[in-house]
């Protein structure tokens, strides 16, 4: 009897020894035998968030969906590819609070018997990433587990910017799961991985926009050399054509940013643009932009002429004129003055940006999409607000090889004409000759006035900065070159940042 009792003994206590470790073979601790509803690859009931330019998944691959793997099997190493460029140096940017000082990574577990069972050992899986011990993993027995950990930033490795036209080359991650760590010699426990996730943020890229008869070296040097020293990815690498249509300068403009962005591995940016620039940015805004494929999160125009300048009225119509001349001697000084051959700025920029030009477009695209913060800064380059310009007020706009007084004098004809004339008519007259037949003239003469007068730039008055839809941040005290000062730069950015800050 006394063996049929310890066989008895023994069958009884069957049910518990089966249960009291993963048993090797069993379909009940196959995590593929439970596939999850959802679109991911694996047996998890947990969805993967999407990728994003600061958030990266790994589904499928070497390490993941391995059924249950015991300890002779591991461990399980698994490739998380990063594949966003955030500078050149990650440690700096997240002292500056340009990238968060963690990431967090995400990873649900299959059957991690934590409680272990009577007579067995806790089941301990520890896991790693880049070399760096986390902790172990959660759960219970024959579940599935979202397991999260925060890890400096320091640990995550990030890509080198792409080269021209070419994402990042993606940099690797390691995450490593030693599993049953408690164990040995013995083959207690398995598990297996579904997908990781690591998730950071950062400052997104900012791309500066040049305005007309420029390039991208009109940022030089005071804009370039701040974002520089900020370690905020950045670029002023857009050269559009210089005297081009909005429209078309619009089209470039969407593709160009397209392809830097690329090149950081980002999908959203902000955008600064100067003069012509901000009308280039709301034309790509209203004709190209797609969200899905570069989300801009904010626009700054800087003297962006959104109701035109009537400058370009008044260059536009002397260029068409035979014999042109102007009773106002400010409209008259611009006619006499128009070096068209030498610098001033060509079409058909200078017509798109004409008032009546201007009005049509506003009328056409009135805002900018919703989701992106639009702000405007305006300029007035009469610095001692003695309604004269002297020559150290054109200084970064009129070259410095023209003479003060000449300076001075163009500088103070246009401030006039910007801050006077609203509007200019345009007739065509004859008159008899000096000695015989009769001369033909155009009369460019002042239709209608500004009142109160018109503070401006030398180019762009402070009224017509003022887009119908952004937010007005400030008038400058400076004239349409000298404000892209380093102090704007820096007011632009950390502007960016409040609005957009880092966690």
């Amino acid at each position: 009897m006394k063996p049929l009792s310890l066989i008895t003994t023994l069958l009884c206590l069957a049910p518990a020894a089966l249960f009291a470790q993963d048993w090797r073979g069993s379909d009940s601790h196959s995590g593929r035998l439970h596939p999850s509803i959802n679109s991911h690859s694996g047996g998890s009931p947990f969805d993967p968030r999407d990728e994003d330019d600061t958030r990266f998944v790994v589904d499928t691959g070497s390490g993941l969906d391995t059924g249950c793997t015991f300890r002779d099997g591991g461990p399980l190493v698994i490739t998380l590819k990063v594949k966003r460029y955030v500078g050149d140096d990650p440690s700096a940017a997240a002292s500056k609070g340009l990238l968060s000082k963690m990431a967090h990574i995400r990873m649900p577990a299959y059957d991690v018997d934590v409680n272990g069972a009577p007579g067995y050992p806790p089941e301990v899986d520890r896991v790693s990433f880049n070399g760096h011990d986390l902790g172990t993993l959660t759960g219970d027995n024959n579940i599935w587990k979202l397991n999260e950990f925060d890890v400096p930033i320091d640990w995550v490795k990030f890509p080198s910017k792409g080269s021209p036209g070419s994402p990042p080359s993606p940099a690797d991650n390691v995450v490593q799961i030693d599993i049953d760590t408690a164990s040995p010699p013995d083959f207690n426990w398995c598990t297996s991985i579904d997908w990781v996730e690591i998730e950071f943020d950062a400052v997104a890229p900012v791309f500066l926009v040049h305005g007309t008869n420029a390039q991208s070296d009109t940022w030089n040097p005071n804009f370039t050399a701040f974002f520089g020293n900020s370690g905020a990815p950045w670029s002023n690498d857009i050269n559009l054509q210089a005297n081009g249509s909005i429209l078309g300068n619009g089209q470039l403009l969407a593709a160009r940013v397209q392809d830097l962005a690329a090149m950081f591995g980002a999908k959203k940016c902000h955008l600064i643009a100067h003069s012509k620039g901000g009308l280039d940015t709301r034309a790509f805004l209203n004709n190209e932009y797609d969200p899905d494929k570069l989300k801009v999160l904010s626009v700054y125009t800087l003297s962006t002429p959104h109701h035109g300048t009537i400058e370009s009225d008044i260059i536009v119509a002397k260029r068409a004129a035979t014999n042109p001349e102007s009773s106002n001697p400010d409209i008259k000084y611009l006619i006499d003055h128009d070096y068209s051959w030498l610098s001033t700025p060509q079409p058909p920029a200078i017509g798109d940006q004409m008032t009546t030009s201007m009005a049509a477009f506003n009328a056409m695209f009135p805002s900018v999409p919703g989701d992106v913060r639009f702000y405007n800064y305006g300029a007035d380059a009469d610095l001692n607000h003695n309604g004269h310009i002297e020559s150290g007020e054109t200084v970064d706009l009129i070259p410095g090889y023209v003479p003060g007084f000449m300076a001075a004098a163009a500088g103070t004809a246009m401030y006039r004409a910007i801050g006077n004339v609203a509007s200019i008519k345009v007739s065509v007259g004859t008159r008899p000759g000096r000695l015989w037949g009769t001369n033909t003239f155009t009369s460019i003469e002042v239709a209608s006035t500004n009142n109160p007068f018109a503070v401006n730039d030398l180019v762009c008055s402070v009224a017509s900065a003022h887009s119908p839809s952004g937010s007005f941040l400030a008038q400058l005290a400076a004239n349409h070159s000298s404000m892209k000062s380093t102090a704007l730069a820096s007011t632009i950015f950390q502007h960016i940042l409040s609005d957009f800050p880092i966690h």
